[in-house]
């Protein structure tokens, strides 16, 4: 399928629906970013193929014409059925979200939704077919701050060892046991024989060593957990000795992230092409899909679904009849899927620059914005599935917080606050611009000026924003970690937003607080801990909890195995499906 002739088709029948179209040479070299020169010479190319009649504009500010020879409709339709009979879900999507009427898809809607979900090739492959709703960002482990890249690189790589959120203890996994000194300094592992990585060879002392050194350079997202190395030593081929310049009784856990995938030494790394021992292994990864495959030697258990496939579909709005396993969007249109909703996955919060001079710096402006930011009355006026309301990082520890918007004014007062602009940032996701419209609009009528500023997911995500862009900005936070880890990694990881924004003061505050939590071994102690940590942020207004928001996906029914990790997802090595379905997809991939 021509994708450039469809995206100039759908431009143009927004102008008129005529056939005879009006339009500018420099609009469709836009649209299909190239040169005029380049959108002259398709145009020819297109006349060429006998489907359209180019008349050039004559003289300056003269429009273009277009005469099609078939309605657009009618062409759509033709490449439809014929990419629901090859199977090209990418032509499908692609035509899915064009600005286009989408009662022209009615009558094969079941047809297009089939496509989707779970899958059965003609050689008895099961497949798992999910829409994601944004490209993503990185898989390089050492690099990921987001949940669902993390989550995907729990389904492609391997830890050292892995915590088990049910017991709250660290398990065994790359390494079937470790040592550790009474002192907390010197860790022992004992690696497993026998593990594969995706390229055939074996896992050995050598690669844990290489990718824990890989870890410790700066600007990576586990440097800060990993600086009190003073060694490694790989004692032989299964054993590896890390030696610490401080006790840290915390460090073994730093170990279960995700970030810490263990990779080969002898590959160079390459984020599409990634090669680790997990229990899926990366096929084909573009910005329109990523493709996993069972690792058929993987030292667990082998997955039962031989193939899952991420398809990108940012215009999520146009897709509602497609079952999106991976998004939270509501999915009604197929009684064989039932929708989960999971609430408290993360939570959405307001941060203040510390570095910014203005009057987010004071502590009385920060304290009237916390009056004026009530989640119950967003959640009330605005969105129908909110969440719960947070007062806390955890949902558990979140009770409704009492806010007085009868002391804003005198707050504004002592802050000597006159109407200035405020920047306040935030995300271009669409909840997010919908609640960042009601903030500003409430604000405005208690006199405060805030100007919003948008921020793209990758530059909020991995904190690519000046301090000088912003007043405050509005984020959501979904643990990449277990409970405590994550915790820690919200505050500490230098990738994520309040290390971005808060004073060098709070950061030295938060440093000074984290290190007794993380001495502490008592698990109880630490809970106290984390309370306490939280409630010196919040009470000094650094940090403003909004909401823990619901998290839906839309599962198939006969779906089996379905637990969940700390992300909120579904871990994909342990599914299952109970019945299979009676259509039958083309194999084209074993």
């Amino acid at each position: 399928m021509d994708k450039d002739y469809f995206t100039m088709r759908a431009y143009l029948y927004n102008v008129t629906s005529d056939s005879d179209v009006p339009f500018k040479l420099n609009d469709l070299a836009n649209i299909w970013f190239c040169t005029s020169k380049n959108a002259k010479r398709k145009l020819h190319h297109y006349q060429a193929k006998g489907v359209l009649q180019y008349q050039p504009g004559l003289g300056r500010g003269n429009l273009s014409h277009i005469a099609f020879k078939e309605p657009l409709e009618k062409e759509v339709l033709l490449v439809l059925k014929k990419s629901l009979a090859e199977d090209s879900f990418s032509d499908i999507l692609f035509l899915l979200q064009l600005p286009i009427p989408k009662n022209w898809f009615s009558n094969i809607s079941t047809e297009i939704q089939q496509m989707f979900g779970l899958q059965l090739t003609e050689n008895q492959q099961e497949v798992l077919r999910s829409i994601i709703r944004r490209k993503l960002t990185t898989l390089d482990p050492l690099q990921t701050s987001v949940s669902m890249e993390s989550f995907i690189l729990t389904q492609i790589s391997d830890s050292l060892v892995k915590y088990d959120e049910i017991d709250k203890k660290v398990v065994s996994h790359i390494a079937h046991h470790w040592h550790v000194t009474e002192d907390y300094k010197k860790w022992t592992f004992y690696l497993r024989k026998s593990i594969l990585f995706h390229h055939g060879r074996m896992l050995d002392s050598e690669d844990v060593k290489f990718t824990l050194l890989r870890a410790m350079q700066p600007n990576t997202v586990p440097f800060w957990q990993l600086q009190d190395i003073k060694n490694i030593h790989c004692t032989n081929k299964f054993t590896v000795t890390i030696t610490l310049n401080n006790a840290d009784p915390f460090f073994i856990r730093y170990l279960c992230s995700p970030n810490m995938a263990i990779l080969p030494q002898d590959v160079t790394f390459d984020e599409f092409k990634l090669i680790a021992s997990g229990p899926f292994k990366m096929v084909e990864r573009n910005d329109e899909c990523l493709i996993l495959e069972a690792f058929d030697t993987y030292f667990l258990k082998r997955p039962i679904l031989d193939r899952v496939e991420f398809w990108t579909a940012e215009n999520h709005h146009t897709l509602k009849t497609i079952p999106m396993q991976f998004t939270s969007v509501d999915y009604e249109e197929n009684s064989a899927y039932v929708e989960r909703r999971k609430t408290g996955v993360g939570v959405n919060f307001i941060c203040f620059n510390g570095h910014k001079n203005g009057v987010a710096q004071h502590k009385a402006f920060r304290e009237a914005m916390y009056h004026l930011l009530d989640a119950q009355k967003t959640s009330q006026e605005l969105f129908e599935n909110y969440g719960t309301i947070a007062s806390n990082y955890y949902p558990e520890k979140s009770i409704i917080p009492t806010k007085h918007p009868e002391k804003i004014a005198t707050l504004l007062k002592k802050a000597n606050y006159q109407g200035e602009k405020v920047i306040f940032g935030t995300t271009q996701h669409p909840t997010a611009l919908q609640e960042s419209k009601w903030i500003c609009d409430r604000a405005a009528k208690f006199g405060i000026h805030l100007e919003e500023k948008l921020v793209s997911h990758d530059d909020a995500s991995y904190s690519s924003v000046t301090e000088d862009d912003l007043d405050l900005m509005m984020m959501g936070e979904i643990p990449a970690a277990d409970g405590e880890l994550a915790y820690l990694d919200f505050l500490n990881n230098p990738n994520l937003l309040p290390q971005h924004l808060f004073s060098p003061e709070v950061i030295k505050e938060i440093s000074t607080k984290s290190n007794e939590f993380k001495l502490e071994k008592d698990a109880s102690k630490r809970d106290a801990l984390q309370t306490k940590m939280d409630n010196w942020l919040t009470k000094n207004f650094h940090l403003i909890y909004l909401h823990h928001p619901k998290k839906s996906q839309s599962l198939h029914s006969m779906i089996r195995g379905v637990t969940e990790n700390p992300f909120g997802y579904f871990d994909l090595s342990k599914v299952w499906i109970e019945t299979l379905p009676t259509k039958t997809a083309k194999s084209n991939y074993k």
